[in-house]
């Protein structure tokens, strides 16, 4: 039976000590602070921008495993949704504004509005593509009219025969009220 070798203390350390410090090199922000730099999609609802990540406020687009059927052919839209992303913010140079920042698995997540250096408000940008849709429970129905608009086109999410595959309730599960929306957004600019 062959010996699988084990690492020495001193790698072991090494290693642990360079995945510690990964996560430094995303500064900490808080509520109020504007995050700005040129972005990496994630996916259609999350940028990294300087090692943060970003998940875009008031909209939400599918998870990668979401599906819907498109002329009676299965179709995963998140792909689609991140490369919607991707021309939104495409050469552009964004500016997020942090509202909320929490944890999530490795790393902190920064709930922010975003904006490109032109003033476009990346979720209206995505919203009115119908790659996204109004994230009622935390917008408020802040980007409802601009859902209708491209749901009324059938653009982009809104060519499945099903609708979006895209999660519509709050924290407090399906069919529960809607938590309080605590922001609203302020558009381009220090506030």
């Amino acid at each position: 039976m062959p010996r699988i070798p084990i690492l020495p203390s001193k790698a072991l350390a090494a290693a642990l000590f360079m995945v510690a410090g990964w996560g430094a090199l995303a500064q900490s922000y808080r509520t109020g602070d504007l995050i700005t730099g040129q972005p990496v999609v994630v996916d259609g609802h999350h940028l990294d921008i300087k090692s943060n990540r970003v998940r875009i406020w008031g909209i939400d687009t599918p998870e990668r495993s979401a599906s819907c059927y498109r002329n009676a052919r299965r179709w995963r839209p998140a792909h689609d949704a991140a490369d919607a992303l991707r021309r939104c913010v495409q050469g552009k140079t964004v500016t997020c504004r942090v509202w909320s920042v929490e944890r999530r698995w490795f790393r902190m997540r920064h709930m922010s509005e975003c904006w490109t250096e032109d003033g476009l408000d990346v979720g209206d940008c995505m919203v009115r593509a119908g790659w996204a849709t109004d994230y009622t429970c935390f917008s408020d129905g802040y980007y409802k009219d601009l859902e209708t608009e491209a749901k009324n086109k059938g653009l982009g999410l809104w060519s499945c025969d099903n609708g979006p595959g895209t999660r519509r309730w709050g924290q407090n599960g399906v069919g529960a009220p809607c938590e309080t929306p605590r922001y609203k957004p302020t558009g381009p600019g220090p506030k």
